[in-house]
């Protein structure tokens, strides 16, 4: 009877769909096609079963751009989890815009890619006050945070829905540190749903990473974007997102 309650709750895991490598495609030329058109995109990965559509909004633009989070928090059919830098311009944004979600990163311009978490603990009071903003406009806040109890604990301190936890790390390791970062992750998540906040997951996630981050406590969503845009080059994403929700359940 347990393994059944088990399987259960794994199966209600939301999957979220970053499409931001889409934009970069569309972005290596300029802006000057339409295509890919990520208005589709978002209908595609709905037809998969995603749940909802992430997309970061980078101080540089190097990727989404102003006019795609208009379009997408208006025309979108799936919910969308706008991810910024925690800055009064990104705020200014999402309060015009209405994301269902805001999730708060950390962004540095000269990176590939986000490198780690947001230091909640160093930055508490700056991120107090954005996270009472967006919340009195009736946008849900997450974190993106390293799975440190510290950061935990300030993520709750400081008015956060959720915390996405930076899987990025565990994904690249192996051996004994990969199963000591795993143990970092239960743990946090242990004490994330202790604290009442809900417990998500992201960054470098692939089908063989999901079928194991399943297995974290309490996990609610993971947001997944550079694979499932490679995947989709030769499945499509619609059969992409497929095969990710399966491995999720």
């Amino acid at each position: 009877m347990k393994n059944k309650t088990k399987n259960k709750t794994k199966n209600k895991i939301r999957l979220g769909v970053n499409i931001d490598h889409a934009a970069t495609l569309r972005q290596v030329r300029g802006g000057t096609t339409d295509y890919p058109n990520l208005l589709n995109l978002c209908r595609e990965a709905q037809k998969g079963g995603a749940k909802q559509i992430t997309i970061h909004l980078r101080e540089d633009r190097r990727h989404i751009q102003d006019h795609d989070v208009v379009l997408l928090t208006r025309k979108s059919p799936l919910e969308i989890n706008l991810e910024m830098g925690a800055t009064d311009e990104m705020v200014k944004i999402a309060i015009k815009n209405k994301p269902t979600w805001v999730c708060l990163v950390p962004e540095k311009r000269q990176e590939l890619t986000t490198e780690g978490g947001l230091d909640i603990v160093k930055n508490f009071n700056h991120l107090e006050k954005i996270t009472h903003e967006l919340k009195k406009n009736k946008i849900k806040v997450s974190f993106f945070i390293e799975p440190s109890l510290d950061q935990v604990e300030a993520s709750a301190l400081c008015g956060a829905d959720a915390v996405e936890f930076h899987t990025g790390s565990w994904v690249l390791l192996k051996g004994l540190t990969k199963k000591a970062e795993w143990k970092r992750l239960v743990v946090a998540a242990e004490e994330t749903h202790r604290l009442g906040l809900r417990v998500h997951a992201g960054h470098g996630l692939d089908y063989e990473h999901c079928r194991l981050i399943r297995q974290l406590p309490h996990l609610k969503e993971v947001n997944v974007g550079h694979s499932l845009i490679c995947y989709s080059l030769s499945d499509g994403l619609k059969k992409a997102v497929q095969k990710m929700v399966q491995s999720l359940k």
